[in-house]
């Protein structure tokens, strides 16, 4: 595990999550709580979801991501 050059404070937790603050409109950020609530999921394991789905939906060919 190789640290990131983020400045000063920033880097990689461990090898399989990242610590970091997300900065979303208000309405979205409500939403994507209901989302999770509804789903039993933190808005972290939510919002990894969506993102592990875009990527793959982006770059089909690119195989598991996680």
């Amino acid at each position: 595990m190789s640290e990131m050059p983020d400045g000063p404070g920033h880097g990689w937790e461990s090898d399989d999550t990242v610590r970091r603050t997300v900065v979303l409109p208000a309405g979205l950020a409500e939403r994507l709580a209901e989302r999770a609530e509804r789903r039993g999921l933190s808005v972290s394991d939510l919002l990894a979801e969506y993102a592990e789905a875009g990527l793959r939906r982006d770059e089909p060919d690119a195989g598991d991501l996680g």
